[in-house]
């Protein structure tokens, strides 16, 4: 069956995407999609069943956005996508002159290098450490519909990240705060987690006539084997798994597929493919013509933008600082 992108397309009035982050996520809301009830995040307890276990991607945004003045007048933005070596990095490049393998900048800061140049990256060469220049000089990575203040950054990424190298934040996540996952523990439920480093292909709006020629990005994850094993024996007990967005629903159906517990994973989950071990999804709302948007057609049907419409009318907000809907996944 060929599904047309076009029905993964829909009207997103500007003023329904959320400029400001929940400084309270417990004040961020949630649409529970199987009723169409609006809650408060605060009260999610009530919407899931006794003994679940949540996965979230604990994987850090870095300060991947390099801003520098050439020594010759003029600005550069270096945006690093994917370390390659301690001084080399997959990177987009923003400024106004012809750029070409070879090309050399002379910057305030450091010096760097084309090295290559591919579809959709460049590939560069620096001479100081890719790592010490984004733990210096690097600026949180916003997405391009938010405007930038700085006070939004400490918002961006998740309360319990740590380690992995992102270049966008697995948003769902923004919705638990500390607090709220030690009283889901508190409460029975387990929770685990696992790293998949989000890059801007999750983004992509697809420009394919097909959902299926969309070529999907590929990105590094992670997941212990103990936890995998945890995650196999809930599953055969038919107690309910909840993945933290997108990305955790990925990793974990990757591994389920592959038997590896580390690796990078291009799995594009179209409307009709099937879901082997996760049966409830977090997620916030997608742009429209997101690939994120079939995997929303997948667990809901196709009536998902009646969903969202619905969510438009009641004044939810969208995308990366906005509110939130609970899927069940029906097997």
């Amino acid at each position: 069956m060929q599904n047309e992108t076009e029905y993964l397309n829909y009207f997103l009035p500007e003023k329904s995407i959320k400029q400001e982050p929940y400084k309270d996520p417990d004040k961020s809301k949630l649409l529970i999609a199987s009723t169409k009830k609006i809650i408060l995040f605060k009260d999610i307890d009530n919407y899931i069943p006794d003994n679940s276990i949540f996965v979230f991607n604990k994987s850090k945004v870095q300060k991947v956005r390099i801003l520098e003045k050439k020594l010759t007048g003029g600005k550069i933005e270096i945006f690093i996508l994917e370390l390659t070596s301690d001084f080399s990095a997959k990177c987009l490049i923003k400024s106004t002159d012809k750029k070409y393998i070879g090309k050399e900048y002379f910057l305030n800061s450091f010096n760097a290098k084309i090295t290559d140049i591919k579809k959709d990256y460049f590939e560069i060469l620096f001479s100081e450490k890719v790592l010490d220049l984004i733990n210096n000089i690097g600026v949180l990575p916003l997405p391009p519909y938010i405007k930038e203040e700085r006070y939004k950054f400490k918002y961006y990424n998740n309360q319990f990240s740590e380690n992995g190298f992102s270049v966008a934040s697995p948003t769902a996540g923004l919705h638990f705060s500390l607090e709220k996952i030690q009283s889901l523990k508190e409460k029975g439920h387990d929770v685990i987690y696992i790293n998949l480093d989000v890059n801007l292909g999750t983004f992509k709006p697809i420009n394919t006539k097909y959902i299926q020629d969309h070529k999907i990005h590929s990105e590094k994850y992670h997941i212990s084997e103990f936890d995998f094993q945890k995650l196999l024996k809930h599953k055969k007990n038919n107690k309910n798994i909840i993945c933290v967005g997108t990305t955790s629903l990925r990793t974990i159906e990757s591994v389920f597929l592959s038997n590896k517990f580390y690796g990078e994973t291009d799995l594009f989950i179209l409307p009709d493919t099937k879901l082997n071990l996760t049966t409830q999804l977090i997620t916030n709302f997608h742009a429209p013509k997101s690939s994120l948007l079939s995997i929303v057609q997948n667990v809901y049907g196709e009536n998902w933008k009646e969903l969202y419409s619905y969510a438009i009318t009641n004044k939810m907000k969208f995308l990366s600082f906005g509110d939130a809907v609970l899927f069940d996944i029906n097997e």
